[in-house]
């Protein structure tokens, strides 16, 4: 037990688990009253953990940890397969290390190649607008405190190795929390071949508040 919390306290202070609960409970559709209620606390409680007034001693964050690996286990498994049986040119990245968790039937077709780099390490090949975000060290802190929502660019590569024929395509990146995870799902496609390069938007959670 005594191991189990070193590492749980550990993983706390590297990923900042109370930033990272409100995209947490949005992404899980768990209200602030719903995870009070499972943890035996009052919803100020866990209003204090996500602003930071507060954190949960030992037992609490356990828990914590516990009830968000349990219910995030649940939806990675159901959006990996999701992204696994479509047809659309999808797949989806962890954010550490920008590693290929799984693809699409589609984006097996377009970028075979690509597809079997299985969980290399692509964070530093990354180039263009995909490097943009990924290589800057704010956004990626943002990104793991579960700020970023949405990101809409248009590209005609994302990694500088020799494989597959680049080509001008419209991506869209969602970031998904998984517990102490977080996930990027990319789904790609075309566009007009006079579509300029570049970022669309970017969207951060706080945002969406005003959609």
């Amino acid at each position: 037990m005594r191991e189990s919390w070193d590492e749980s306290a550990k993983m706390f202070q590297e990923t900042d688990i109370c930033r990272m609960l409100p995209a947490w409970r949005k992404a899980s559709g768990i209200k602030q009253a719903v995870l009070a209620e499972t943890l035996g606390v009052t919803q100020t409680v866990i209003s204090n953990w996500e602003t930071g007034k507060d954190k949960p001693g030992r037992r609490l964050m356990l828990r914590l940890i516990d009830a968000m690996s349990s219910t995030s286990c649940q939806r990675l498994n159901i959006d990996r397969l999701a992204i696994k049986t479509s047809s659309s040119v999808r797949a989806a990245f962890d954010l550490d290390g920008v590693r290929l968790v799984t693809t699409s039937e589609g984006l097996r077709k377009a970028w075979p190649s690509f597809a079997k780099l299985g969980t290399a390490r692509l964070h530093d090949h990354l180039v263009d607008e995909a490097s943009l975000f990924l290589h800057d060290v704010d956004f990626v802190k943002s990104a793991r405190r579960g700020e970023v929502a949405v990101i809409t660019a248009v590209s005609n590569r994302h990694v500088d190795l020799e494989m597959d024929t680049p080509f001008l395509h419209r991506w869209t990146a969602v970031f998904r929390a998984y517990g102490t995870a977080m996930h990027i799902d990319m789904t790609y496609e075309p566009c007009a071949p006079d579509a300029k390069k570049g970022v669309e938007q970017a969207v951060m959670f706080d945002d969406l508040a005003s959609v």
